[in-house]
Formats: structure tokens, C-alpha cells, sequence
């Protein structure tokens, strides 16, 4: 192995490792990320993964066609995560989608903009902003002005 792809592998496992912190509750699990392209870069220190990014733990999948992993200042660990273009987060029953998405690490949260909508089985909602808080299973929509947010719940079936 060359120089130059060993120092790659030793960042990828710097990022692996890194993405495997992103909750407290999830730094004993892997992470896989896969893509068309990734490139490292500095000031901001991040990593950009582009073309049908996919990363996957657990039962969370993020979709999108660009992904950016930015880094504290200093540390190896991750500060947020910037999810564009067809951004589709898909845990258990519910999915989530929009145009982009962040994830803010230490509150465990995914805030999506541009046609947001987050579905379960057949019930909807839709608004200007989604937040999906990931570790409480809940999410918030707000509104924009002269559009509500909007939400479809079908009726369930009653088991006697």
C-alpha cells in the first residue's frame, strides 16, 4: 500500500470512528458510508462525499446526492453534518425528506429545509422547516407565512 492510500485509510478510520460518536448512545456501533466520490478538506476541516451517498447505522439510513462531515476545531470528533440534494432519512416506519439536512451532533438532531415531509406509513406532515429529534422519536414543523404546516393522519383500525 502506498504512502498516500494508507494516510486516506488511516483518515477514513478517523472519520469511521468519529461518525461513530455522533450520539453517545451510538459510539460502540459502526457506521458505513458509501458514495461515488470522497474528498478530505481543510479550513473547515470536513470530508465531502458526493454522488448517491448512502450512510447507514443501525436502523438509520441517510439518502442524498452530497454529504459534508465537518469537524471540531482541533479534535476528531464530528460537529454536524450537512446532507444535500434528495436528502431521504429512512428509520424503521419513518422516513424523512427534503432538499437539505443538518445534523447537529450534540443535540441528536436533523433539521431539513426545502419541501420537508416526514411520513409514516400513510400519515404525513409537511412545512417550511422539520426538525426530527432521533433519540426521542418525535419531530416539529413549523410554518411559513400564508402556508400552513399540514399534516394527514389516517384513521387506525381498533384490534378487540
Amino acid at each position: 500500500m502506498n504512502r498516500i492510500a494508507s494516510r486516506m485509510l488511516g483518515f477514513v478510520l478517523v472519520f469511521v470512528l468519529a461518525l461513530v460518536a455522533v450520539t453517545d448512545a451510538a459510539q460502540e456501533r459502526p457506521i458505513e458510508v458509501t458514495s461515488e466520490r470522497m474528498e478530505m478538506l481543510s479550513a473547515p476541516r470536513r470530508v465531502l462525499f458526493s454522488g448517491e451517498v448512502v450512510a447507514r447505522q443501525d436502523d438509520v439510513v441517510i439518502y442524498a446526492d452530497r454529504m459534508q462531515v465537518f469537524f471540531r476545531e482541533g479534535e476528531d470528533s464530528v460537529a454536524r453534518i450537512l446532507a444535500e440534494g434528495r436528502v431521504r432519512i429512512v428509520q424503521g416506519e419513518r422516513t424523512a425528506v427534503g432538499d437539505t439536512g443538518v445534523f447537529h451532533r450534540d443535540e441528536s438532531i436533523v433539521v431539513l429545509t426545502g419541501n420537508p415531509r416526514v411520513y409514516q406509513g400513510k400519515d404525513f406532515v409537511e412545512g417550511e422547516e422539520i426538525t426530527v429529534y432521533l433519540e426521542e422519536e418525535r419531530s416539529v414543523v413549523t410554518s411559513r407565512e400564508g402556508v400552513p404546516a399540514r399534516a394527514i393522519f389516517h384513521p387506525r383500525e381498533e384490534t378487540r
